[in-house]
């Protein structure tokens, strides 16, 4: 796949992908989100994900998608040199592809579609969990903050929520989750299935 920039025109056809990535650290199963602070999802916890541009699959998509909305960050040995360029983007593409591959190879329904919504507006719409190793987000966040250059485009915050906290996350205070990943059909069921999967091996 050819990137061409995050400013690529989209097939607006509401058809989107995510990631949702999962790590194990310390015997726990956790799950990355991100937060913003401005617009209609700030405060919400947020996948990682968009629009699927020209000549993309959805797990493309969706492995693009996490690869920008990290600033290529998570994936960097030196956060000083990271940037939303299409060379960089490009050389982490086959690395976190590779990642969910191996993840939807062992378990291919590992996956979630969202819920369609209003007939006349269907939303086409998939999520992937992806287990990726586990990174300290403090510093990625600490670039953030300190970015007075202009050298990310939106301010984000990570963090790593325990699989336990996030089934009841979703059974009792769903609305903490931005509505997209709130609508993800069997979302707290792929949970489930992933920390018994993780606590078994």
């Amino acid at each position: 796949m050819q990137v061409t920039d995050s400013v690529t025109t989209l097939v607006r056809q509401k058809r989107g992908a995510g990631l949702l990535p999962f790590a194990v650290h310390d015997n726990r199963v956790l799950f990355l989100f991100q937060t913003t602070f401005s617009g209609r999802k700030a405060g919400h916890l947020i996948d990682f994900g968009g629009g699927v541009a020209a000549g993309e699959t959805e797990q493309e998509a969706a492995v693009r998608e996490f690869i920008e909305e990290t600033e290529t960050m998570y994936f960097c040995d030196d956060l000083s040199t990271a940037a939303r360029s299409v060379e960089r983007i490009e050389q982490q593409l086959p690395v976190v592809h590779a990642l969910l591959e191996q993840t939807l190879v062992a378990h291919p329904d590992w996956w979630c579609r969202r819920a369609p919504g209003n007939p006349s507006r269907q939303r086409r719409w998939k999520t992937f969990f992806v287990e990726i190793p586990y990174r300290d987000v403090d510093p990625l966040n600490q670039e953030w903050e300190g970015d007075t250059t202009g050298r990310f485009r939106k301010r984000r915050l990570l963090f790593w929520v325990p699989g336990d906290d996030l089934i009841a996350i979703y059974k009792s205070d769903p609305g903490r989750l931005w509505k997209r990943v709130r609508q993800l059909e069997g979302a707290a069921d792929n949970v489930r299935a992933i920390l018994r999967s993780k606590s078994s091996g």
